[in-house]
């Protein structure tokens, strides 16, 4: 299920992973959030799969590496 809501998104959908990563094998995983925004409904594969091709854009997590990623949260912008 997507929940409907009436936020300020710059997209008509949001969608919130939670992704372990860890600067080199044997460090401690990050856990952290990132959210990945579209104007077209995604499938868990195409979320994992943007968020693959950004975290390289991502700044402070070019040196990470992906361990897991769970699509968490989909939200889709209402429009009154």
């Amino acid at each position: 299920a997507m929940a409907q809501v009436e936020w300020a998104l710059s997209d008509e959908y949001m969608y919130k992973v939670k992704v372990e990563s860890r600067l080199r094998p044997g460090e401690p995983l990050t856990e952290r959030f990132v959210n990945i925004m579209s104007d077209s409904p995604m499938t868990p594969a195409m979320v994992e799969q943007a968020v693959v091709e950004k975290w390289s854009e991502w700044e402070d997590y070019t040196a990470e590496t992906i361990d897991k990623m769970v699509v968490w949260t989909a939200v889709h912008k209402t429009i009154e």
